[in-house]
């Protein structure tokens, strides 16, 4: 699934086809949900809180 490309030029947003100038803003649209992109995050805080609360005890216990 493709998504489409977008430039921002002096504030002029438009869909990017060829070559762009450098100072050109790209940017695409995520392929997924925000809510999707949320609950991926939220799980990925946990488990790296997880992670260092176990590290951190066997710091502890050294």
């Amino acid at each position: 699934m493709k998504s489409k490309v977008y430039v921002s030029i002096d504030g002029v947003v438009k869909e990017a086809i060829g070559p762009q100038p450098k100072h050109a803003l790209l940017f695409a649209a995520p392929l997924k949900s925000a809510e999707t992109i949320v609950k991926e995050q939220r799980e990925a805080r946990l488990r790296n809180s997880e992670f260092l609360k176990q590290r951190f005890s066997e710091a502890i216990k050294r």
